[in-house]
């Protein structure tokens, strides 16, 4: 991909697949902390969401280069993250005191498209910078811009064994050979980052096998990670995101082998 980095890349349509193995995207940012939100906000701010997501869970706090988010006034207690699902639990709203995010997740639904993706996540955005304004936390400073998109390959579904990593990755190799001493691995991983054309961050490419929880088929997970200091952004928030999707779809196609994407009905 290094030598890819001109605007040449962007002169060809942008590939699509009429079934792609997409199980996840999550798109958000973090943010300055204002000094004076506090843990009731997250109440009054579930209420903005509330008619679409009715849901509410708590989850582990997202920790930052190991700093804890606490409440120092409160004792030290760790600030919580929540979500605020809808009623069919395949999108959320994750919110911190220092980010916010949109996910749309795979429940026996098809992916519904970035342009679907990115509409919400605007829609809370907006939402988000008038729950500053209207309790006095100042303006919603943006400090890191995050697209991430979560493939599931499932066995069965394109490939059947360690045999067939060839057939699916072009950069990730395992060849199984008569005089090898060591037989086909149980499991297998791969990380990678590419530095996005332009000063514009990085795609942080994740590989690795898990199991689908529900039938306890073996998969293929590939996470394609775009992020970006905010503050080296010249350009409104909007233009990083599409630039970022360009490159996790082109991404994605660079290091999947013609063969799976046939199985996953590449369109162009």
């Amino acid at each position: 991909m290094g030598n890819k980095n001109s605007s040449s890349i962007y002169s060809s349509a942008l590939p699509s697949y009429k079934k792609p193995p997409v199980n996840e995207v999550i798109c958000g940012m973090r943010f300055q902390t204002p000094d004076n939100l506090k843990i009731p906000h997250l109440g009054l701010l579930w209420d903005k969401f509330r008619n679409n997501y009715p849901n509410i869970q708590h989850a582990p706090q997202i920790v930052e280069k190991g700093q804890l988010l606490i409440d120092v006034a409160g004792g030290g207690t760790p600030l919580p993250r929540v979500w605020f699902l809808n009623q069919k639990d395949d999108q959320l709203i994750q919110v911190q005191f220092d980010r916010f995010y949109f996910n749309w997740r795979s429940r026996q639904r098809s992916y519904p498209r970035y342009e679907y993706i990115i509409k919400q996540f605007q829609d809370v955005f907006k939402v988000m910078e008038g729950f500053f304004k209207e309790f006095n936390l100042g303006d919603l400073v943006p400090v890191e811009y995050e697209l991430s998109y979560i493939n599931h390959i499932v066995q069965g579904e394109g490939w059947n064994n360690m045999d067939d990593v060839l057939k699916m990755f072009s950069d990730f190799t395992w060849q199984q050979r008569k005089e090898r001493f060591l037989s086909n691995p149980l499991s297998a991983a791969w990380v990678a980052e590419f530095p996005i054309a332009e000063n514009n961050g990085l795609l942080i490419v994740n590989l690795k096998q898990a199991t689908r929880r529900e039938d306890n088929k073996p998969l293929f997970v590939l996470e394609l990670r775009a992020k970006s200091d905010a503050f080296s952004q010249k350009h409104d928030y909007r233009k990083w995101y599409d630039l970022a999707h360009q490159w996790i779809v082109r991404g994605f196609t660079d290091l999947t082998t013609e063969n799976i994407q046939k199985y996953w009905e590449r369109e162009k």
